[in-house]
C-alpha cells in the first residue's frame, strides 16, 4: 500500500527534478550530470549518468505480480541515461541481491562494485580491547527513528555491555550523554563512525544499502532491525541471514539480551575483494 501511495509522489518529483535539471544546463552550461537514484536527472543535451542499486523495485508478497511489469518501467527509465552505474559485485547476489540481479540490467548499466566512505586501509589490525562493543546506528524519518532509538536505548542501558548510539541528529546541541556503560552520541563525523563502528563487535542499524555497503568495507558483524513497512530493507535483511552476514529481527520482536550474542555468531560482512573504484571510471569519463 505504501508503495501505491508513493507512486503518484515519485512521478511528481521525477518531473520537477527534469525541470529544474534542465533550467540549470541551459543556465550554466555544463555537459555532465552524476546522480544518485533520481530519475529525473537526465538531459539530452548532456551526458547523464545514474548510480542506483534498485534495478527492481522489491514488492511485497500481495503484489507479487507487479514486480516484472515494474522492472520494465524501471529498465526504461534507466534507459534515457547514457549510463547507469550499478554499486555492487558483478556476481550473484553480490550486496544487493534480486534489486540488481534478478533480471538483466539495462544496456547502459554496468558494476561498479559497492561505494562506501570508508576503505580496507582504514582497517584496524588489532582489536584493541576483547571486551564485547556495541554500536547502534539510529536512522530514518520520524517517528520511526525516535521509536527505534527509544527501543535501542532501553534494551541497552538493562546490559552489562560498553556500548554506544549514534542517534543520527546533527540539528542537536546534546553531543554527548553518558547513561552508565552507554553512550549516546547525537551525531558523528565520518572518522568517528569509521572508528566506533572498527572497535564494535558489532552494530546494530537498519539495513539500508549504504549500510550494508560501509559494513562490508569495515567487514562488521550487523544485527539488522528493518524499518516497518519498508519492503527493501526487509528483504535486505532477510537476504544477508541467508548469506550468513547478519542477523535480522522484526523491531517489535528485539530482545538484545538473546540477538546480540546470537548477531555475534554470524561470521558477518567477511568478503575481501578489492573494489575499482571511481577514480578509473571518472579518468575514463574526463579524457571523452
Amino acid at each position: 500500500m505504501q508503495l501505491l501511495r508513493m507512486l503518484p509522489i515519485f512521478l511528481r518529483m521525477m518531473v520537477r527534478e527534469n525541470r529544474e535539471l534542465e533550467n540549470l544546463v541551459e543556465q550554466y552550461h555544463f555537459d555532465l550530470v552524476i546522480s544518485d537514484n533520481r530519475y529525473g536527472l537526465w538531459n539530452k543535451n548532456i551526458k547523464s549518468i545514474i548510480i542506483t542499486h534498485q534495478v527492481i523495485v522489491k514488492a511485497p508478497w500481495w503484489l507479487k505480480f507487479a514486480e516484472y511489469p515494474l522492472y520494465l518501467v524501471s529498465k526504461f527509465l534507466i534507459s534515457r541515461f547514457d549510463e547507469c552505474w550499478i554499486p555492487d559485485y558483478e556476481s550473484t547476489p553480490g550486496l544487493s541481491g534480486d534489486l540488481s540481479h534478478k533480471y538483466p540490467v539495462p544496456g547502459n548499466a554496468m558494476f561498479i562494485d559497492p561505494l562506501s566512505r570508508f576503505s580496507d586501509s582504514e582497517l584496524s589490525n588489532e582489536q584493541e580491547n576483547p571486551d564485547v562493543k556495541i554500536t547502534a546506528i539510529i536512522s530514518g524519518t520520524e517517528p520511526q527513528r525516535c521509536k527505534f532509538e527509544e527501543l535501542v536505548s532501553r534494551q541497552l542501558m538493562e546490559l552489562d555491555l560498553k556500548a554506544t548510539i549514534i542517534s543520527g541528529k546533527p540539528e542537536s546541541s546534546d553531543n554527548v550523554a553518558l547513561r552508565g556503560n552507554l553512550t549516546v552520541l547525537s551525531n558523528a563525523s565520518a572518522e568517528e563512525m569509521r572508528k566506533l563502528i572498527s572497535d564494535s563487535t558489532l552494530i546494530i542499524c537498519r539495513p539500508g544499502y549504504s549500510s550494508i555497503m560501509d559494513l562490508e568495507a569495515m567487514r562488521s558483524k550487523a544485527l539488522f532491525v528493518p524499518t516497518p513497512g519498508q519492503t527493501e530493507q526487509q528483504y535486505l535483511a532477510e537476504l544477508h541471514q541467508k548469506l550468513g552476514n547478519a542477523l535480522w529481527r522484526n523491531e517489535d520482536e528485539l530482545n538484545l539480551k538473546t540477538d546480540i550474542p546470537d548477531a555475534i555468531r554470524y561470521h558477518g560482512f567477511t568478503k575481501n575483494l578489492k573494489d575499482k573504484g571511481l577514480k578509473p571510471i571518472l579518468e575514463r569519463l574526463v579524457k571523452k
